[in-house]
């Protein structure tokens, strides 16, 4: 047996002012694992102005299409049933965004920060940020299609 594998979308309860404009979406990996559509949410979730950054999660989660906050649905491919729980360990390998913010009470606001909380010096290369997009879409489903795990056409 084989399950479907999405990228999905929904929308944020409210848009991160220090990312660049334009609408964001919270993107996870859905593995629709029943018949009517429901299944398991592979996703980073979590906040990365914290101490421990984001961390990985796996949930049950209903059919996409039935939340209010769905946006939509990227059909990635199918893997073979029996071994979701190695995609699950494939996906807890790749590292959740860590911490990269700090509150700066002389400017009072949140500044970019190293994963130990320390602040950049001058002059120093500062990463743009990562978090539930960039680590879905850079290193998850990248790790997942290399893996050989995923069949990506459509049986």
């Amino acid at each position: 047996m084989e399950y479907n594998v999405y990228r999905i979308e929904t929308h944020l309860g409210m848009q991160d002012p220090l990312m660049p404009p334009g609408p964001r979406f919270h993107n996870a990996i859905y593995v629709e694992t029943a018949q009517n559509g429901g299944g398991r949410i592979i996703q980073v979730t979590g906040v990365i102005a914290d101490a421990g950054g984001m961390y990985f999660e796996e949930k049950y989660g209903e059919r996409p299409e039935g939340s209010d906050d769905f946006h939509r649905k990227h059909f990635l491919g199918q893997i073979q049933s029996e071994r979701y729980m190695e995609v699950v360990q494939l996906m807890r390998s790749v590292p959740a965004p860590p911490r990269q913010r700090v509150f700066d009470a002389r400017v009072m606001g949140h500044v970019p920060c190293k994963p130990d909380g320390s602040k950049y010096e001058p002059g120093e290369m500062v990463p743009p940020y990562m978090k539930c997009t960039e680590w879905t879409l850079g290193l998850a489903i990248p790790a997942l299609q290399k893996s050989g795990l995923l069949n990506s056409t459509r049986t």
